[in-house]
């Protein structure tokens, strides 16, 4: 079985220290990483410092930090602090976010977001070295300074959350590794030579490279069907109020008609399509795109992803998802499922 990675949620159901027992209960099953994402929620850097202040060994990677909410050089002053304060076990996942969030939540323009995360990777990347920093770059230009405290580590690994194959092209060519979000096991085969071309322009190989995909994960032996309908409304959610990105990512994985449904249903006025759009998501969808069901459907999709090429699968639960859900779960993979 491949490692596995868990993102952990902060949310109504789960309290901030039944999140902090859920991370050390991971770490004691053989868990490889912990994830914590911010969204317009808490931000993952805080809450990461607690996280390592209760852990030891788990990695603690951000999913992701947003690179339209913070400049670069404050991006790694936060990442060289993470890295200190968990002795080396920060994996930095990035991504551009949305129009929405950004536009809505953070304030700021949505620009050029591939040529923002090439040049943002290569000065945090600057950054962490603790040497001077002088960039001149297309979007940001910054001369003159360094870390005033040593980071702990002159390389952190860097992660990149990208959907459209230019992005992830430019992932491979650019990052330590891959962080996709609701993919299909064809996503992955499909990814991963986009990666490789990526790699090959900067004279590298896939050898070490870490394709880390976040996949709607639930094990119910006793409701599996419940299960499943907390995914559907999940990915209703993403594909039909979160803009157009996924929606697309939906289309390309063979599911254009299914994500036209889901979009016209989510946009009915007055929250009057929610339900028809979480039931536009079909069990086709379901079956190709998530781990959700039985311990034994579980485990044994998850070994095709790992087949596929993906290293390091990270659970994410669905939203609804109560206390003894997600233990199920844990207890479930914990250990590669062993």
């Amino acid at each position: 079985m491949p490692r596995i990675g868990l993102m952990v949620p902060i949310v109504d159901g789960l309290t901030r220290q039944e999140s902090m027992d859920l991370v050390r209960r991971a770490e004691e099953m053989g868990f490889e990483s912990a994830w914590y994402g911010e969204s317009w929620g808490y931000d993952a850097f805080t809450t990461l410092a607690q996280v390592a202040g209760v852990t030891s060994r788990i990695k603690l990677g951000t999913l992701i930090a947003t690179v339209f909410s913070r400049t670069p050089a404050m991006m790694a002053q936060s990442a060289a602090s993470l890295d200190v304060i968990s002795d080396g076990r920060l994996i930095l996942g990035l991504g551009t976010s949305g129009p929405a969030v950004v536009n809505n939540w953070h304030g700021q323009t949505w620009r050029q977001p591939t040529r923002r995360m090439r040049e943002y990777v290569e000065i945090v990347r600057m950054a962490l070295t603790g040497e001077r920093l002088d960039y001149d770059g297309e979007l940001f230009k910054l001369k003159g300074f360094r870390l005033r405290n040593a980071p702990v580590r002159a390389s952190v690994p860097i992660m990149i959350a990208s959907l459209g194959p230019r992005s992830v092209e430019q992932t491979g060519e650019i990052a330590d590794g891959w962080l996709p979000i609701f993919p299909s096991v064809q996503l992955i085969q499909e990814g991963r030579a986009l990666l490789a071309q990526g790699a090959q322009r900067s004279g590298r190989t896939m050898d070490d490279f870490e394709i880390a995909p976040s996949i709607l994960t639930a094990v119910s032996d006793s409701d599996p069907r419940g299960v499943r309908d907390l995914a559907r409304a999940h990915l209703a959610f993403y594909v039909g109020g979160m803009g157009t990105f996924y929606a697309e990512l939906v289309a390309r994985q063979g599911f254009p008609e299914e994500a036209s449904r889901i979009a016209l249903e989510w946009s009915k006025p007055g929250r009057a399509g929610r339900s028809a759009a979480a039931a536009a998501v079909t069990d086709e969808m379901l079956d190709a795109m998530t781990l959700v069901g039985t311990r034994a459907q579980v485990l044994t999709r998850l070994q095709a992803y790992a087949d596929a090429g993906a290293t390091l699968p990270i659970m994410m639960f669905p939203f609804g998802s109560d206390r003894a859900l997600i233990a199920e779960t844990v207890e479930a993979l914990g250990g590669g499922g062993d």
